[in-house]
């Protein structure tokens, strides 16, 4: 009796050993294939902006886009410190698209913060195309907290869509009215993009949209109502994550959105960067990164 619960405890213990092993093997790789061959000096201060077409400058370009302007004034204001700021926001991006785009986004910047800008097109009452298949490529349940139980789930899903057991993406026929990324599927998107971020040992930071320009047509009407919910689940996961949060939902001056009432003009980046930088600063955030690098 005795030797049979010694050799089933043997069993558990040795498949427990291996799938623990399994789990770092996984975990290490990954940190290593996005830090790898990572650019400039080792006391250099690199954030990375992750977001939509208002972190990308859209319809400027990135060198007038608030991530460089965050730069210009960390430089100014530290100017002990190398500055790097990498301009990672796609225009029409969702949280969703953002997660699946994380590696290549991050891969060689080995960032100490990565400033994460998404909700404007998540909460856009215009489902369309692949939008309900990004959404469901976002890691829930064990799958938040295992990169083993979530290379499975993808091998899975290949297998299973390569022998016709599972339906293959296809897009939708049309928009349709509802937000592109639901709100479950966004405060998932969130929260890997925290935990991906932390994962790499940069300290994730979350931000509120900037505000639509008041309209009477009615989908615009629809788009700021949603926009609503979808800050409320920003600020809840910065809550919840205990990360720094940067609000961007008022205070925009007029002059700060362009004519389409989204976008915004070159003074409506700049006060997007003054935002980011007092808040943090009186957070005492950059500081904190500073102090780390030396550490």
């Amino acid at each position: 009796m005795w030797r049979r619960i010694t050799g089933g405890a043997a069993l558990v213990l040795g498949v427990a050993a291996f799938l623990l092993a399994a789990e770092l093997t996984l975990r290490s790789r990954y940190r290593h294939r996005v830090l790898a061959d990572a650019a400039g000096p080792g006391d250099e201060v690199t954030l990375v902006a992750l977001g939509d077409s208002i972190v990308a400058g859209t319809p400027g370009s990135a060198t007038v886009a608030w991530p460089a302007l965050l730069a210009g004034r960390l430089q100014a204001a530290y100017p002990q410190v190398a500055w790097r700021v990498v301009n990672a926001g796609q225009p029409g991006d969702t949280a969703p698209q953002g997660y699946l785009r994380f590696e290549a986004a991050l891969a060689g910047t080995r960032p100490r913060a990565v400033l994460i800008a998404f909700g404007l097109n998540d909460c856009h009452p215009a489902r369309y195309g692949m939008d309900r298949w990004f959404e469901l490529e976002i890691p829930t349940g064990l799958g938040e907290y295992s990169y083993l139980w979530r290379a499975i789930q993808v091998r899975i899903r290949r297998w299973g869509r390569s022998i016709g057991w599972l339906p293959q993406p296809q897009p939708e026929r049309g928009r349709v009215p509802l937000p592109r990324t639901s709100a479950q599927g966004f405060a998932a998107a969130l929260t890997a993009l925290v935990r991906r971020s932390r994962e790499l040992g940069a300290r994730p930071v979350l931000m509120t949209m900037t505000p639509l320009a008041n309209a009477q047509a009615a989908d615009m009407r629809a788009w700021q109502e949603s926009c609503l919910l979808y800050n409320a689940i920003i600020r809840d996961q910065a809550a919840r994550w205990r990360v720094p949060l940067v609000e961007l939902a008022t205070g925009l001056p007029a002059q700060g959105l362009g004519p389409d009432g989204v976008h915004l003009t070159p003074a409506g980046q700049d006060w997007v960067a003054a935002q980011v930088y007092r808040q943090l600063a009186e957070s005492g955030f950059w500081a904190r990164l500073i102090a780390e690098g030396k550490g």
